[in-house]
C-alpha cells in the first residue's frame, strides 16, 4: 500500500482547521488556573479530583459549553457534534441549548470549585460532590431521556441492533449509549460513596464497652 501524501495532508488540514480560534485556549487557561489556584491532586482522592478537573475544564466549559452552544472550536469537533445529535446543528433544540448553557455557566465553575475542595481537603467537598453529581445526573437524564421520548429522531439509531455501519456503532452505541451511561453511573457512584464517607464522619462507631459508674 503506497503512502498517499495528499490524502494525509487533507486529513491533517481537516483536524487543524479553525484550531486558531481563541476559544480553543479555554481548556488550557482553565487547567492552568486550577493548578495555580489549587495545586495538583495527591492522595486517595486524586482520581476524584481529576474527574472534577476533566469535567470542569474540558467537558462542561469547553466542549458542551462553548462548542455545543456556539459552534466555535476545531471544525472537526463542531461537525462531530452535528453528526452525533442533530439537536445541536442546525436545529439548536431549546432543551439541549439550555443544558449546554447550564454546563457552561454553572456546572463548569462548580466543578472547578469541587476540584479545589478535593485538593485542599476543604470541609465542603462532600457537599460539592453531591451537588455537582446531581447536576450531572439530571442533565444526562434530561438530555438522553428527551431524545428517547421523542423516538430517537435526531441520532443515528441502531435499534434493534444491527451494527451494520460505523456511524451506528460509533455515534449511537459508543457515544450516545456508552458515554451517556458514564455520566449516569459515575455521578451515582460518587454520591453513594460520599454519603458513606459522611456517615462515617457524623456517626462514628460506638464502643461496645459501657462506661461503669
Amino acid at each position: 500500500m503506497s503512502f498517499n501524501s495528499s490524502k494525509a495532508l487533507e486529513i491533517a488540514k481537516y483536524f487543524v482547521e479553525d484550531i486558531e480560534d481563541p476559544v480553543n485556549a479555554i481548556p488550557v487557561v482553565l487547567l492552568l488556573l486550577c493548578f495555580t489556584w489549587s495545586g495538583f491532586p495527591r492522595g486517595k482522592h486524586s482520581t476524584l479530583a481529576l474527574w472534577a478537573l476533566f469535567n470542569g475544564c474540558i467537558i462542561h466549559c469547553w466542549m458542551d459549553g462553548v462548542i455545543g452552544t456556539s459552534g466555535r472550536g476545531p471544525k472537526w469537533m463542531v461537525v462531530e457534534y452535528g453528526k452525533l445529535d442533530a439537536r445541536y446543528w442546525p436545529t439548536k433544540d431549546p432543551l439541549v441549548m439550555l443544558i449546554s448553557f447550564v454546563e457552561l455557566a454553572i456546572m463548569g465553575p462548580l466543578c472547578i470549585l469541587w476540584y479545589r475542595a478535593i485538593v485542599k481537603d476543604l470541609w465542603w467537598r462532600h457537599f460539592m460532590s453531591i451537588l455537582v453529581s446531581t447536576f450531572q445526573l439530571m442533565g444526562t437524564i434530561m438530555y438522553a431521556g428527551a431524545e428517547a421520548y421523542d423516538g430517537f429522531k435526531h441520532v443515528p439509531l441502531d435499534w434493534p441492533p444491527t451494527f451494520d455501519s460505523f456511524e451506528k456503532i460509533f455515534y449511537f452505541w459508543t457515544i450516545y449509549v456508552c458515554a451517556n451511561s458514564v455520566w449516569i453511573v459515575l455521578p451515582t457512584t460518587i454520591m453513594l460513596q460520599t454519603l458513606s464517607e459522611m456517615r462515617d464522619v457524623y456517626n462514628p462507631p460506638r464502643s461496645s464497652a459501657k462506661k461503669r459508674n
